[in-house]
């Protein structure tokens, strides 16, 4: 690889962390025991990727359950509608975290990916919740 690759390479990564965030950083919105994974998993992939699909799980059932309220509580004429976003939200997700992991080829790409998973589903299930009210 030339150099200009190699900085080409560098820059992109670097640019990317900038917009993403590190694989790991604990934000406010981050459950108890998400962050106590986290800081018990030693920094090792396969811990800090397991904490993640556990939290993945947990998220997803909420944005399930937001889904099936907002669902029941919105006017008959708007529900397709809803699904239509929610099909559409579920393949820009996809796709968008999909592109993340496949940026550098290294390790640092599955946590990136399974950081943007999370922080997507979890933003997702926060918007459906909205809808509805408290």
């Amino acid at each position: 690889m030339n150099t200009l690759s190699l900085f080409a390479s560098f820059a992109a990564s670097t640019l990317l962390l900038a917009f993403c965030g590190s694989a790991y950083a604990a934000d406010n919105n981050d459950s108890p025991a998400y962050k106590q994974c986290m800081d018990a998993s030693g920094g090792v992939t396969a811990n800090m990727l397991d904490c993640m699909a556990a939290d993945i799980k947990l998220q997803d059932a909420r944005l399930n359950k937001g889904y099936k309220v907002a669902m029941a509580a919105i006017e008959a004429d708007k529900k397709g509608q809803l699904q239509n976003v929610q099909r559409m939200w579920i393949k820009y997700r996809d796709a968008n975290c999909g592109f993340v992991r496949s940026l550098t080829g290294g390790t640092i790409d599955s946590l990136n990916a399974g950081s943007c998973v999370l922080e997507m589903t979890r933003t997702r299930a926060q918007e459906l919740e909205n809808l509805v009210g408290p």
